[in-house]
């Protein structure tokens, strides 16, 4: 999914443009016809999305 973010700068791109993804899914979801499949998406998504910034968190502090 392109080069490895290894910048601070980077780092906080690719966050922004995933919290921006996630917003898009959930944004396009129907509340009246969600199903456990589209909660479980969504919360695998916000799952990933904060290990990447736990990674991106060490990286920081090793700075």
């Amino acid at each position: 999914m392109g080069k490895a973010a290894e910048q601070p700068s980077d780092q906080f791109h690719y966050i922004k443009n995933r919290i921006q993804m996630l917003n898009q899914v959930v944004s396009t979801m129907d509340p009246d016809v969600v199903d456990m499949e589209d909660f479980n998406r969504v919360l695998d998504m916000i799952q990933q999305l904060q290990m990447k910034m736990e990674r991106f968190k060490k990286d920081w502090e090793q700075q």
